[in-house]
């Protein structure tokens, strides 16, 4: 019996894992630092820094063992680059902050809630493709 194309297949599948795993982010815990964009938060800011903000606020939810929330975080950097003038981004770890997931039903991550005037306006669950973010966000930024 052959064992090269199960070998092959096997090999392929074990390098599929290992980028999908990684992507995004090189080291997990990285994902919990801010960037220049996207503000790290915790529970005990998130009054002030979203439901009291004058600006629409993205908040995205998270955890750093989560795939798509590490192809997220790269992408919500990049779109919110030319947005940091009309909306404000943070980020909250489930992990470390379960509450506010349970207090506004976060049952799925990644998860993006957007906040306007102190309510949320919108969500997004799940990893998005860059033009459909993109288009929600400039939406918010431009809504009165």
């Amino acid at each position: 019996m052959n064992l090269m194309p199960a070998l092959k297949i096997f090999a392929a599948a074990v390098l599929c894992g290992g980028w999908w795993f990684t992507s995004g982010c090189e080291k997990p815990s990285a994902m919990n630092e801010s960037t220049a964009n996207v503000r790290h938060i915790t529970q005990g800011e998130f009054e002030a820094e979203v439901t009291r903000s004058a600006k629409p606020v993205v908040v995205d939810f998270y955890a750093t063992w989560c795939g798509p929330c590490r192809q997220l975080s790269p992408l919500l950097d990049k779109l919110a680059t030319p947005l940091t003038d009309k909306i404000k981004f943070v980020k909250v770890n489930v992990d470390e902050s379960p509450g506010l997931a349970q207090n506004f039903a976060v049952s799925a991550i990644p998860t993006l809630l957007l906040f306007k005037n102190g309510k949320v306006a919108d969500r997004i669950t799940g990893l998005s493709s860059e033009a459909d973010l993109k288009a929600k966000l400039e939406n918010l930024a431009e809504a009165k």
